[in-house]
């Protein structure tokens, strides 16, 4: 399968982009702020219950995700990579799966491109909690593991998705 890079995986008309873009500026905007900024920034006019609408709709469509998440300076966030043991992954993987989906110390679970690894964005209470998970973790499902590589992240110097990123996406939605 080839994938187009360029081209979003789920296609926003303009007023969706603009409320997404005005949610991630500011997660708790109201829906009657939000009402004067799409009239005002975007000539767009809706009333605050149909905008409330379009955001439920946005978040049951998983447009995007409502997550609380601390500050880091309270938790320690680890990068942690899993490579397998082809011999023992047919049989194993997917009771390792289910365990790290169901984690709560799993913050993100993702494969990239390249070397299939799986690989996870942890947050720990302690470094003592780290050591006890990998422990725990290996000794349950070591079998299928062949490498893992562990980084403890000590300083977290941005946090955020930019609503920036969405102005390509605004300007091309005019278009349409």
């Amino acid at each position: 399968m080839d994938f187009d890079l360029r081209t979003p995986i789920v296609r926003l008309d303009k007023t969706r982009i603009a409320i997404l873009r005005e949610k991630i500026e500011d997660p708790n905007i109201t829906t009657r702020k939000l009402s004067e900024i799409l009239k005002d920034k975007y000539g767009i006019t809706l009333s605050h219950a149909r905008i409330a609408e379009i955001i439920k709709e946005m978040k049951e469509t998983e447009v995007f995700r409502e997550t609380v998440i601390p500050n880091e300076n309270y938790f320690i966030f680890s990068f942690l990579e899993l490579s397998f043991n082809n011999q023992n992954f047919a049989e194993h993987w997917r009771e390792t799966y289910e365990y790290l989906i169901n984690s709560p110390n799993v913050m993100l679970f993702f494969i990239t491109d390249g070397t299939h690894r799986w690989k996870f964005i942890m947050v720990f209470r302690s470094f003592q909690e780290v050591s006890k998970w990998v422990h725990n973790f290996l000794k349950r499902h070591g079998e299928v593991i062949q490498d893992l590589n562990l980084l403890i992240i000590y300083r977290i110097l941005k946090f955020k998705f930019d609503e920036k990123l969405l102005e390509d996406l605004l300007r091309s939605s005019e278009t349409m």
